[in-house]
């Protein structure tokens, strides 16, 4: 009797399961999901408020055969004695004989210890006389540890016959990873519970009763974002008699029907100092804890509730909010809830205030370098001219590397009259277009920003800096346009006006002047000038050493003077005062893959380049790729060659850069050439638009010549027509430019057109021509890679000794290519036994007296069989064989 008086008091509300909707959608996957996991000690049904948790386990419940016992918690059942009795309570609504021990202890005059009542608690589970199935519902209002800690040690050893049941707006704090070890857990979440379109379409179509076109459907499912109680909102609509296409318009967070839903389950079960963050927080898309404590400003140390304590109540499920990153540090609110806030912020807060807490978002995102969020708050809180000084402010990052699509997308932000009316503004622009390679637009802007300078005359500190800008792209500019003595001036005076603070525009600057010396023919001038900007230069240097020292292994490029090129790529301590270091992010490894692959050392190029840094500087880790994918196809894997362009490309369009993606698609023409796919190569040709002729080669490959190449491959009278027009102007605009290492291209090209057109005096004439200028730089592939049409010539030439030594390389060369794209050679099955042995043996460092002595034979017979290894293996010395042979493997066989 007197358990009975203690157990009577219990309100029975909290025992029973809540009603069905009768519209409920019945979702049969969840429903065996839940069947299926009753064997197992415990289900987590975690979600927000909204997401249907208690009425997919409720249906659960009505539709099957067993015992299951509800239990609603709440604020009250948190202490772990309450949390016990309620418990007791839900069991025994279905077992009226269960836990009759425990719930005799709470009548005893002292209560047990805690411990000692969770004992007889766990005893009297494991004694169930059937399977149960126990519903803790609501259990997010349940925050004592010692409860949980109770639940732990319940789950540890669980009771054989009890299924538990949790359902809560976020996971429970309990121990899941060990659970979820052992196989003992099935959670059910946000993902699986949101409806689908045709879950969704099932109640919205019911409520407008068939008037509903799919589109409007459509429209309602995705404003609802799945969640179940916002599609119930949208049915609401329908049946307040809005038409299909007014509810569809007019579903978002500030609609009455929606408005007073959020109100009623998220803003007033708060606290005020909630509801604040929650109208502070909707200023933003997204929001984390320091940027919550950022927007709180003065008031974070008073009343107002920290960024920490915010995000852990948003975690909490108790607004619908989504985590955003895997560390679960940013949060985003569903967009009605967001709408809803947003609507309330702007009726409770002046302008002023609005403008205020943007200005503290600006500031927190700014000193992030979340740069284009920090613009578009400076926007809203100061307008156009606070947004343009804000990007002024943080040039120096915007101009690095790799910043172009944060750069466009800052200014893209700002409205077009407050960019074309800012200097500095405009400066950002030009450099973007600059980097864009989009030229002729970077010149308009140049004119503008001149004609700003014009109307600020009387602002030198202003003009300043601006015009030294603006003359160290007209430099460039001018050099592009092979203006030399021009491009040098404006170099020259830009570097007078610039701070030193400057360093993007110093270091073109200087560039442009060593590169107009070059352009001159004052190769020495040129390097000397680069060598005295590395000596002096401050850094950082990523933006200061690195670009001066690419400039310098381009001029040695141009130059064609390989010799130079490998020693200052080679080079591992300094170079002119500057370090390579680990900084260089794959540009050294870039020109000395580079010189490698034109003395056609592959092997030595290959690993060269795949040992490149993958975080390449921007700008030569896709020349790193096209390089690759060159060496590719010269050991013969054009498969290979055509999957390193394919995914540079797919790279180059994610980055959305057109520049870079033109260069890349020429070069998969230049791939096609080489692997005899003329269609393919057409079908480019005839798509490219040359545009002006700039002359400044300093990379790899230029598409201007690849388009000559196409047009000699295809052999009509007209493509030879276009392609002789081209090249002369090539010739003649390389030769003055003193770009030595594409006017030896040109001439082979223009040897092969005229050797094409049966003149072989002239082929011969030309090609003479290219040799001469190739040969004290040691070229081999650039011959080799315009294909065997151009054997005919090479084999007329008539030289002298020396050169002939040098037109002996170019010839094996191209044999060797012949075997490797005919797939007539695999060095694994062509190496005798003896060779593998000996090539083992080259590969530990043996000498040749050693090998000799280890095998038994002569010096002369390892010598021998040492240069039929080179010869197979298309390797030039002992290091490049035995690169060669891991490359493809061999040594496993030796």
């Amino acid at each position: 009797m007197q358990v009975d008086m203690v157990f009577s008091p219990f309100p029975r509300s909290k025992l029973q399961r809540p009603r069905l909707v009768a519209d409920f959608v019945v979702r049969d996957e969840l429903q065996r999901q839940l069947e299926d996991a009753a064997r197992l000690p415990l289900t987590v049904v975690a979600a927000p408020l909204g997401y249907g948790k208690t009425s997919l386990v409720a249906h659960w419940l009505a539709n099957r055969v067993g015992l299951a016992a509800w239990l609603s918690l709440d604020a009250g059942d948190g202490e772990p004695y309450a949390f016990i009795h309620a418990l007791v309570a839900a069991v025994r609504s279905v077992l009226p004989d269960a836990c009759s021990g425990t719930l005799a202890c709470f009548a005893a005059p002292c209560m047990p210890p805690l411990a000692g009542l969770v004992a007889q608690l766990g005893n009297e589970l494991d004694d169930l006389a059937e399977p149960l199935v126990l519903v803790l519902d609501d259990l997010h209002c349940v925050d004592d540890r010692a409860t949980y800690a109770l639940l732990d040690r319940m789950l540890l050893r669980p009771p054989p016959r009890l299924h538990l049941v949790l359902i809560g707006r976020s996971a429970p704090p309990l121990s899941l990873g060990a659970l979820r070890v052992r196989g003992a857990l099935h959670e059910i979440g946000v993902r699986e519970l949101q409806f689908s379109r045709q879950q969704a379409a099932q109640i919205i179509e019911h409520a407008a009763a068939g008037e509903l076109g799919n589109a409007a459907v459509t429209l309602l499912h995705e404003r609802s974002g799945g969640w179940p109680a916002g599609v119930r909102l949208a049915a609401l609509l329908l049946r307040h008699r809005w038409s299909g296409s007014d509810a569809a318009a007019g579903f978002a967070g500030g609609t009455p029907l929606v408005a007073q839903y959020f109100l009623d389950e998220v803003l007033a079960p708060q606290p005020a100092a909630v509801c604040t963050a929650l109208l502070r927080t909707a200023l933003l898309d997204c929001f984390c804890a320091g940027l919550c404590d950022a927007l709180a400003g003065e008031d974070a140390g008073g009343q107002s509730l920290s960024g920490p304590a915010f995000v852990d109540f948003v975690r909490g499920g108790s607004v619908l909010a989504s985590s955003v990153d895997e560390a679960g540090e940013w949060y985003r609110y569903h967009p009605l809830l967001h709408e809803f806030l947003q609507a309330r912020l702007l009726a409770q807060m002046g302008v002023e205030a609005m403008q205020q807490l943007h200005r503290r978002a600006a500031a927190w995102f700014a000193g992030h370098q979340r740069l284009e969020e920090a613009t578009r708050h400076q926007l809203a809180g100061g307008g156009p001219a606070a947004a343009g000084q804000l990007l002024a402010d943080h040039r120096d990052t915007l101009l690095q590397h790799g910043q172009q699509a944060r750069l466009a997308g800052c200014l893209r932000l700002l409205p077009p009259d407050a960019v074309e009316t800012d200097g500095e503004l405009l400066l950002l622009k030009a450099w973007l277009l600059y980097r864009q390679g989009r030229l002729l637009e970077t010149a308009a802007v140049l004119d503008r920003i001149q004609a700003l300078l014009e109307r600020s005359a009387g602002r030198p500190q202003i003009a300043a800096p601006v015009r030294g800008s603006l003359l160290a792209l007209r430099s460039m500019q001018q050099y592009l346009e092979g203006n030399g003595d021009e491009a040098a001036r404006c170099a020259v005076d830009a570097l007078a006006c610039l701070p030193a603070g400057r360093i993007d525009e110093r270091v073109l600057a200087q560039t442009v002047i060593a590169g107009a010396r070059q352009l001159a023919g004052d190769l020495g001038g040129a390097r000397q000038g680069i060598d005295e900007a590395l000596a002096q230069a401050p850094g950082p240097i990523a933006r200061c050493q690195v670009p001066l020292l690419a400039a310098r292994c381009c001029i040695d490029w141009m130059a064609a003077d390989l010799s130079a090129l490998h020693l200052l790529a080679k080079a591992d301590l300094r170079v002119g005062g500057a370090p390579w270091g680990s900084d260089d992010g794959g540009l050294r490894a870039y020109f000395l893959g580079l010189v490698q692959y034109q003395r056609n050392e592959l092997a030595l190029a290959e690993e060269t380049l795949l040992s490149a840094s993958k975080t390449a500087v921007v700008g030569y880790r896709g020349e790193l790729s096209l390089l690759l994918a060159a060496v590719c196809q010269a050991l013969g894997q054009s498969s290979r060659a055509n999957a390193v362009i394919d995914t540079l490309c797919q790279h180059l369009q994610q980055q959305d850069d057109q520049h870079a993606l033109q260069r890349a698609y020429a070069f998969r023409a230049e791939l096609a050439l080489r692997q005899g796919q003329l269609a393919m190569a057409n079908d480019w040709a005839s798509g490219f638009d040359p545009g002006p002729l700039h002359f400044a080669y300093h990379l790899a490959s230029a598409p201007h010549l690849t388009l000559a190449k196409v047009w000699i491959a295809e052999g009509s009278s007209e493509s030879r027509e276009q392609a002789a027009r081209l090249l002369q102007l090539l010739e003649r605009e390389l030769a003055a430019r003193h770009n030595i290492r594409f006017l030896i291209e040109v001439l082979a090209l223009q040897s092969l057109l005229q050797h094409g057109l049966g003149d072989d005096a002239a082929a011969a004439d030309m090609l003479g021509r290219a040799v001469a200028l190739a040969q004290p730089g040691g070229f081999v592939r650039l011959f080799v890679d315009l294909g065997q049409d151009l054997l005919p010539p090479l084999r007329r030439l008539k030289l002298d000794r020396s050169d002939s030594r040098y037109l002996g390389q170019i010839l094996a060369a191209f044999n060797d290519d012949w075997l490797a794209c005919s797939g007539r050679q695999e060095p694994r099955a062509d190496l005798t036994r003896r060779e593998l042995k000996i090539l083992k043996l080259l590969a530990v460092r043996l000498s040749n007296v050693e090998i000799s002595e280890e095998l038994c034979i002569s010096r002369a017979t390892v010598k021998r069989h040492t240069q039929n290894i080179y010869r197979k293996l298309r390797a030039s010395s002992r290091r490049e064989a035995v690169v060669r042979a891991r490359t493809l493997n061999i040594l496993l066989d030796a």
